[in-house]
């Protein structure tokens, strides 16, 4: 049986991280707070699909432990886009070392599962980040969006995560346009502008999966979305 970090060790792991690499986070403590948080939304999320869906194939410890390690990137960079990229490197080159699991092809899942999240592939095209993507190269942009329900639940449930609860999609982007445009310690042109960019394929997301938590979708339409392979 393939083992899988727990949440205690994925937190200690973030912190470490942190510490590591002081002063690249403007909020260390929102950070954890963050994970933490998403970690919880994506077991709530899983646990309403399986009280609808109850023999779907979708694994449990596997998209939990994306989802708390979807940001391990942060830490690592002062710059935080792509962090999405740099974290599932940081998995798949230290995810047996750090015992994010037993079996390198885990660690390469769980890297894929939250790879997408966010807004990676709105900066992989945006022509201000063409110098900062070089670092990645080369790298096939349909990894970028989520495809499948594994990684679009680890999607929803960083977007769906406020201060410390579940809050609405759409609420949060508009609090992160708010951040962005008129907070003098996060305003960023580049964010604000892909992020605007990004709104509705995020919304378009975060419908498809509140329709599978809630129970609406098809055998059929379940499957032609699909799970990580």
């Amino acid at each position: 049986m393939v083992r899988l970090i727990g949440l205690t060790g994925a937190l200690d792991l973030a912190k470490r991280l942190v510490d590591e690499n002081e002063g690249n986070l403007k909020n260390p403590e929102n950070y954890i707070n963050h994970i933490r948080c998403v970690y919880g939304i994506s077991l709530e999320v899983l646990e309403n699909i399986f009280s609808r869906y109850p023999k779907i194939p979708l694994p449990t410890g596997e998209i939990s432990v994306a989802a708390v390690l979807h940001d391990i990137g942060r830490p690592l960079n002062k710059n935080q886009i792509f962090h999405e990229l740099r974290g599932a490197r940081y998995i798949e080159q230290n995810g047996l070392r750090d015992k994010i699991s037993d079996s390198l092809e885990y660690a390469f899942r769980i890297a894929q599962t939250f790879r997408s999240h966010g807004f990676v592939y709105e900066y992989w095209h945006d022509a201000e980040c063409l110098d900062l993507r070089v670092e990645f190269e080369p790298l096939d942009s349909s990894l970028l969006v989520p495809r499948n329900w594994n990684e679009a639940i680890v999607t929803y449930s960083d977007m769906s995560a406020g201060s410390n609860e579940r809050i609405s999609v759409e609420d949060r982007m508009n609090e992160l346009f708010l951040r962005y445009e008129n907070n003098p310690i996060f305003q960023n042109d580049t964010v604000l502008r892909v992020s605007k960019v990004a709104n509705d394929r995020i919304l378009r997301l975060a419908r498809k999966v509140e329709a599978l938590e809630h129970g609406k979708l098809s055998e059929e339409e379940i499957l032609r979305f699909g799970f990580l392979k």
